[in-house]
């Protein structure tokens, strides 16, 4: 009987230690109401929904447990299980990464949506696991514009404009060549830089223009489209490696789950945000890009060289003519 009894105890605490619930974080950087937050509560849901419960994921946003450049040491440590964060930020890990920081690298959006489905991006992104990170899915960030103190229609008005850029090294080359200065400066402490003139002006897309209002601190907005960076839903290697196969695979689902409902959201807030700037701008320029892209040219493909993936920007850079 008490052989037993000890038998049976031993059942339950195995048991009860492969049901343990998994209790992990999720930091962004964005306020509550930009749609890359809303995409983070909706995959903590789908992810507690397809687990029964056994995986949950505690979200904090508005940079509330640190940084983009924080948040993926914190990855690779382990001290939270999943992140968004812009490729560019990657490139501290895998330098290679930041190939998604060049200018003119993709014609439009479907262009962009086609090569990250393709084996190239995900052997872009492979390199990553090994240095503690996995991309479970790629959300949106819409193209990337210019904002400042004065109007930007051609590289000529970029000439001494002291420009906030991320901690990437094509970024600040892609500024250079466009006569400007990069300078690094973290999100949440940008639209301060504005309004003290650290920076003179910034780039991103419309959400986040209007989610961090920085149409209060800057008078025009220049639509040249000069970047399409995605950002990525990137987890721990060390919380990947202590899920059993069905939780893997629940995190793969709920991380495609999210990626589409991001690429929806995204386009409404989009569409709503640009009318929006529209009436906070003094001035909403539309270039013409050509000379943008002209005077980028040659620092592209030094870049590429630089980064050894000449072969893939050829390959995306081709592929353009079918978009």
């Amino acid at each position: 009987m008490r052989k037993f009894a000890l038998l049976a105890a031993v059942a339950f605490a195995v048991s009860s230690a492969a049901n343990a619930q998994i209790v992990t974080k999720y930091s962004g950087i964005q306020p509550t109401e930009h749609p890359a937050s809303y995409t983070e509560d909706y995959f903590a849901q789908e992810l507690a929904a397809l687990t029964k419960g056994s995986i949950k994921v505690e979200v904090y946003h508005n940079t509330q447990l640190g940084d983009a450049v924080a948040n993926v040491q914190s990855i690779r440590n382990g001290t939270i299980g999943f992140s968004t964060v812009s490729t560019a930020n990657l490139n501290q890990v895998i330098p290679a990464m930041d190939m998604y920081s060049l200018p003119f690298l993709f014609k439009n959006e479907a262009h962009f949506w086609w090569f990250l489905a393709q084996p190239e991006a995900a052997a872009l992104a492979k390199p990553l696991e090994d240095k503690g990170i996995k991309i479970i899915a790629y959300i949106d960030s819409g193209a990337r514009n210019f904002f400042a103190q004065k109007a930007i229609r051609s590289p000529d008005d970029m000439k001494g404009v002291k420009v906030r850029v991320m901690a990437s090294p094509v970024m600040i080359s892609t500024m250079k060549a466009l006569g400007a200065t990069g300078v690094p400066v973290a999100w949440a402490e940008l639209y301060t830089a504005l309004q003290t003139g650290v920076v003179d002006g910034a780039e991103n897309n419309h959400p986040s223009v209007v989610a961090k209002k920085f149409y209060e601190v800057s008078k025009y907005y220049t639509l040249d489209e000069h970047m399409r960076i995605p950002d990525a839903m990137i987890m721990s290697m060390k919380l990947w490696n202590q899920l059993n196969d069905d939780q893997k695979k629940a995190v793969l689902e709920a991380g495609q789950r999210a990626q589409a409902y991001m690429r929806g959201a995204w386009h409404v807030s989009e569409v709503k945000d640009l009318q929006e700037l529209k009436g906070k701008f003094t001035e909403i320029v539309t270039p013409d890009k050509a000379p943008f892209v002209k005077a980028v040219s040659g620092m592209v493909n030094e870049e590429g060289k630089r980064l050894g993936v000449e072969k893939t920007i050829a390959f995306i850079l081709d592929s353009q003519k079918s978009f």
